[in-house]
C-alpha cells in the first residue's frame, strides 16, 4: 500500500480486494465450468464478470496512485447482475445464494443514492423470481432473506458513509481551525496543476503569514493565540469564493488557492483581504494583519517549486516590512494600477 493514502483510501482499496477474492472465485469458475462443460451460453454472461474483476486487480496493483480501479469495480457490479438474476430461472444453479452478497456489494461499493435505486430494483426482480422459480415454501424463505439482507446492507452502508466523512475530515482538516491541511493541499495543486494542462486554466497561491503572531502568543497566552488563528481562518473562508480553497500550512501560515485566477487577480485579493482584516478587530479588540506572497502556476514547475517561489514572495514580504503582498511580478501589477 502507498505510505501516501489517506485512511480512506487505504479502507477503499481494502474493500475492494475483498470483494474481489468473494466475486472472482465464483466468477472464474462459473466462467470455465459453463464454458468446457455446461451451459454456454451462460458462462458467456459470467465471463465479462471474470474480466471486469481482473481488469480492476490490475489497475489496483500495477496504478496504485489512481482510482481508475473504481470504474472497473462499478462494471463488475452491474455485470453480475444479469447472471445472478438469470441464475434464479434456473434448476441447480442456487442463484439465492448470491443475491445477499451481491445486495451487501452493492451498498459498500457504489455511492449510496445509486445503490438505494438500484439495490431496491435488483432486490424486487430477485424477489418476484424467486416466488416463481423456487416453490412457495423456498420463495419465501428467500424473499425474508432479500428483505433482510437489503436492511442490513441499507445500515451499514450509511453508517460507513458516515464514517468516512469522520475520516476525511480526520485526514483532510485542521483540527484547530476546520481548514483543509498540508495533505488536503498537495491534492488540490495536483489537480490544479493537471487542470492547467488539460485547459490552460489559471491557478495561483496566496501564502500569507500573520504579522508578529509570536508575540500574542507570548503577551496574551496560547489559548488566546489559538482563537486568533481561528478568527482568522474564518475570515478568510468568508472573503473567498466558493471554488478557492484555503488551508492551514502550519503554525500561523496558511494558503489560498485561487482557481480560474491570473497573478493580477490574486493580487488584488490578496490586497483587497488585508484592507478588510484590518479594519476588522479580532478577539480581545488586538489589531492582526498579514505578510503576503504571491505566486502563479507557470505551466512548466513543480509542485515544490510553485510552494518554493511562494514562499521565496512571503519572506521578501516579511524583509520589506510586513503588513504588504509581494511577489517577483509586483511591479507589473504597480504599473497596470498606474496606468489605470
Amino acid at each position: 500500500m502507498v505510505t501516501g493514502w489517506s485512511p480512506v483510501e487505504y479502507a477503499e482499496r481494502k474493500m475492494s480486494l475483498v470483494m474481489h477474492l468473494a466475486g472472482f472465485i465464483p466468477s472464474a469458475y462459473f466462467t470455465i465450468f459453463h464454458l468446457l462443460f455446461g451451459i454456454s451460453w451462460f458462462g458467456l454472461i459470467v465471463l465479462p464478470c471474470t474480466l471486469a474483476v481482473l481488469t480492476s486487480l490490475f489497475l489496483l496493483f500495477n496504478q496504485p496512485e489512481s482510482q481508475r480501479y473504481k470504474t472497473a469495480d462499478v462494471w463488475f457490479l452491474l455485470l453480475a447482475i444479469p447472471p445472478v438474476l438469470v441464475a434464479l430461472t434456473q434448476p441447480q444453479m442456487h442463484g439465492q445464494y448470491f443475491v445477499p452478497a451481491l445486495i451487501l456489494a452493492c451498498f459498500i461499493h457504489l455511492p449510496l443514492y445509486v445503490a438505494e435505486r438500484l439495490v431496491f430494483a435488483v432486490s424486487l426482480v430477485a424477489i418476484i423470481l424467486g416466488m416463481q422459480h423456487l416453490g412457495l415454501h423456498q420463495g419465501l424463505r428467500f424473499t425474508l432473506g432479500v428483505i433482510a439482507s437489503h436492511i442490513f446492507a441499507w445500515g451499514l452502508a450509511r453508517v460507513l458513509v458516515k464514517q468516512n466523512i469522520e475520516l476525511k475530515e480526520l485526514a483532510f482538516m485542521d483540527s484547530l481551525t476546520r481548514c483543509y491541511n498540508r495533505r488536503a493541499l498537495f491534492d488540490e495543486l495536483q489537480k490544479a496543476k493537471q487542470q492547467y494542462k488539460r485547459s490552460e486554466i489559471h491557478c495561483s497561491l496566496i501564502m500569507l503569514d500573520l504579522d508578529h503572531f509570536k508575540q500574542i502568543n507570548d503577551q496574551h497566552g496560547h489559548p488566546l493565540g489559538d482563537q486568533i488563528l481561528l478568527w482568522f481562518s474564518r475570515f478568510l473562508q468568508q472573503h473567498t469564493r466558493v471554488n478557492d480553497r484555503v488551508f492551514r500550512y502550519g503554525g500561523e501560515e496558511f494558503i489560498i488557492l485561487l482557481h480560474d485566477a491570473d497573478f493580477d487577480m490574486a493580487y488584488q485579493t490578496s490586497e483587497k483581504l488585508l484592507t478588510e482584516l484590518i479594519n476588522q478587530p479580532a478577539p480581545k479588540e488586538l489589531k492582526v494583519s498579514f505578510s503576503a506572497g504571491i505566486a502563479s502556476f507557470n505551466g512548466k514547475e513543480s509542485i515544490d517549486d510553485w510552494l518554493e517561489r511562494a514562499d521565496q514572495a512571503l519572506y521578501q514580504a516579511k524583509q520589506a516590512g510586513r503588513q504588504q503582498t509581494w511577489a517577483k511580478q509586483i511591479t507589473t501589477v504597480k504599473q497596470n494600477h498606474a496606468n489605470s
